[in-house]
């Protein structure tokens, strides 16, 4: 969706502005994926709220509400790829902590091998879905850059 020339959504698109790219360096694949899209969420927010100080339209937003996400609307496609990606990230570690938390005894030491079996299925989803998200995040980021 594009917003009309002159609107308040069109003037803080175009005062938006990217994360510098970051190289991914050799850290673990799943450790540089969770930094990144947390720096670019976190950046979101920020470049968001610093945006509508700069407009003249901070009263127009309530910084305390209670909920925030209101960079949601504002958010440039790799940002939203990494927002998804953090979420996915979320339920894996969740889901993993059926095997290595604090209650894993509880748990996965009394599976049986049908259940231990159902949980990898599950662990397989939320694993591909993350790096899909990911790799979406990649892809969008990259092609920022070219432009």
């Amino acid at each position: 969706m594009t917003a009309a020339p002159g609107s308040l959504a069109y003037s803080i698109r175009r005062a938006r502005r990217p994360l510098p790219l970051q190289a991914p360096g050799n850290a673990p694949y799943r450790r540089w994926a969770a930094a990144a899209c947390s720096a670019e969420v976190a950046h979101a927010r920020d470049d968001f709220w610093a945006c509508v100080h700069r407009l003249g339209l901070a009263s127009r937003f309530d910084r305390d509400d209670g909920f925030g996400g209101h960079e949601a609307p504002f958010r440039f496609a790799h940002e939203a790829h990494a927002f998804a990606a953090l979420g996915w990230l979320v339920h894996l570690q969740a889901h993993e902590s059926d095997r290595r938390g604090p209650w894993a005894a509880l748990r996965w030491d009394v599976w049986d091998a049908v259940r231990r079996r159902l949980w990898w299925v599950e662990r397989q989803r939320l694993w591909a879905g993350f790096v899909r998200s990911v790799e979406r995040y990649r892809s969008t980021r990259r092609a920022l850059e070219v432009i």
